[in-house]
C-alpha cells in the first residue's frame, strides 16, 4: 500500500498517528467521564463521583511530563525514530486493557487503583509521543510550511477526539444508555488496538534524518541553564492555551448538560461538530500564521478570548442548543488561532536541534499534563464552590490575558 501515498503524505500519516490514539482515549474519558465516574467511583455524591472520574483522567495527565522527560532525552540522544516508536507501542497496551477493567461493584477499591495506573502508564507514553511528533514534523517541512507541518499534530489530536467521541455516540444510541453503562463502554477501549496497529505499521520503516551530537550535556539541564527566558515565556503561553483547549473539548460537554440544560445527547452532538470544525480549521490558521507571523496570530486569538469568552458563554447557557453549537464553534476557531502556531513555534525556539526533543516535551507535555490535566478537576470545582455557571469564563479569560501580555514581548 506504501506506493498509494506520497513521501511527504507518509510522513504526515506516521507523525501523527500516535496523536490519533491519544485523543482518541482522552474523547472517550471526557465522553464517558459521568459513566465511569459512577462505575469506577461510585458515591452519592454525582459531583464526587464525576470528580473521581476526572481525577483518573488528571493522573494520566501529570505523567506527561514524566514521559516528556524520558522521551524527550530519547529524542535528542538517540534519535527521533526510535522515540516515536516506542512511545506508541508503550501507549496501546493501557488505552486496550481499560476495556477489560472490573467495576468498583466487582473487585471494590481495586477497580480505581487500576484504572488510575493504567492512565498514568497512558501519561507516561503520551509524554513523549506529543513532542516527538511535533519535532519530527516540524524538521521535516520546508521553512515556509513549520506552522502546518506541526499543526498536523493536532489534526490527528482532533481526528481521533472525532473518532471516540463519534463512536461513543453512536453506541449510545445504538444500545442505550442502560446497556452502554453496563458493557457497551468496553467497545470503544478495545477498538483503539486497531488504531495502534496502524501506527506501527506506518512508522515501521519511518526515515530520521538527525544525527544525535556528541555534546554529553544532559538536554533539559543545558535548557534551563541557558535558555530559562525562552522556557518560561513559552510554557506561560502553552499553559494559557491547553487550560482552554480541554475546558472545550473535555470540561465543556458537562457544562452544556449541567449550565445550558442541553441533554447528553445534544452535548456529544455539539462536542463531535467542534472536533470536526476543528480539524478543518487547525490547518487553516497554521497556513494564516506561516503568512503573517506566529505570534502575531497568537496574539490576536489571546486577546479575542480574554474580552470574548465571557459573553460567549452566558450567551451559549441562555440560548439553547443552536446557540451553544454557534458560541462553541466561535471557541473552537478561536483555540484553533491560538494553537496552531504553537508547535512550530517552540521546536524552533531553540536554534541548536541538540535540546529541541526535551525542550519542546518539556514545556508542551507540562502545559498539557499539570495545567491542561488539571483543568476538567479545576473547572468542575470552581463552578461548584463559586456556585457561579461562568467561573470557568473568568479562568480562560485571565489565562489569555497573560498570555497576551507574554506574547506581546515577543517579536512578530
Amino acid at each position: 500500500m506504501d506506493y498509494l501515498i506520497t513521501p511527504k503524505q507518509k510522513i504526515v500519516a506516521a507523525g501523527i498517528i500516535g496523536n490519533v490514539i491519544e485523543y482518541y482515549d482522552f474523547a472517550l474519558i471526557g465522553f464517558l467521564a459521568v459513566m465511569m465516574g459512577n462505575l469506577f467511583f461510585p458515591s452519592h455524591d454525582p459531583f464526587l463521583s464525576l470528580l473521581g472520574s476526572f481525577g483518573a483522567f488528571a493522573a494520566g495527565m501529570i505523567m506527561r511530563p514524566v514521559g516528556a522527560l524520558v522521551f524527550g532525552h530519547i529524542g535528542d540522544r538517540i534519535g527521533r525514530r526510535f522515540a516515536l516508536m516506542s512511545s506508541l507501542a508503550l501507549m496501546a497496551l493501557p488505552t486496550f486493557l481499560i476495556g477489560f477493567l472490573p467495576t468498583y461493584a466487582q473487585i471494590g477499591i481495586l477497580a480505581p487503583i487500576l484504572l488510575v495506573a493504567l492512565r498514568m502508564i497512558q501519561g507516561l507514553s503520551v509524554g513523549g509521543e506529543y513532542a516527538s511528533s511535533i519535532v519530527y514534523l516540524v524538521e521535516q517541512s520546508s521553512p515556509n510550511r513549520q506552522n502546518l507541518y506541526g499543526s498536523f499534530v493536532s489534526v490527528g489530536a482532533k481526528i481521533g477526539m472525532a473518532l471516540g467521541s463519534g463512536l461513543c455516540g453512536a453506541l449510545l444510541w445504538y444500545l442505550g444508555e442502560d446497556a452502554m453503562g453496563e458493557w457497551g463502554w468496553r467497545i470503544p477501549f478495545w477498538v483503539s488496538i486497531i488504531i495502534a496497529a496502524a501506527g506501527l505499521y506506518l512508522r515501521r520503516n519511518l526515515t530520521d534524518e538527525y544525527q544525535p551530537s556528541e555534546d554529553k550535556t544532559v538536554p533539559i539541564v543545558a535548557i534551563l541553564r541557558h535558555h530559562r527566558a525562552e522556557f518560561w515565556r513559552f510554557l506561560s503561553v502553552a499553559s494559557a492555551i491547553w487550560i482552554f483547549y480541554y475546558t472545550v473539548f473535555v470540561y465543556l460537554p458537562i457544562w452544556l448538560q449541567g449550565s445550558a440544560g442541553l441533554s447528553k445527547a445534544e452535548a456529544g452532538q455539539i462536542n463531535t461538530l467542534s472536533i470536526i470544525v476543528g480539524v478543518i480549521f487547525i490547518p487553516l490558521m497554521a497556513m494564516v500564521a506561516d503568512k503573517v507571523g506566529s505570534f502575531r496570530v497568537m496574539r490576536i486569538a489571546a486577546l479575542g478570548l480574554a474580552i470574548g469568552i465571557y459573553p460567549l458563554m452566558v450567551g451559549m447557557s441562555i440560548g439553547g442548543y443552536w446557540a451553544s453549537l454557534a458560541g462553541t464553534i466561535v471557541m473552537v476557531i478561536f483555540l484553533c488561532a491560538f494553537q496552531a502556531p504553537i508547535f512550530a513555534s517552540t521546536v524552533m525556539a531553540l536554534k541548536y536541534h541538540g535540546y529541541r526533543a526535551s525542550f519542546t516535551a518539556v514545556i508542551l507535555g507540562s502545559a498539557a499534563g499539570i495545567v491542561g490535566g488539571l483543568t476538567p478537576v479545576l473547572m468542575t470545582s470552581l463552578e461548584k464552590l463559586s456556585g457561579d455557571p461562568y467561573a470557568p469564563a473568568s479562568l480562560i479569560a485571565a489565562t489569555s490575558l497573560i498570555g497576551w501580555i507574554v506574547l506581546r514581548r515577543v517579536p512578530a
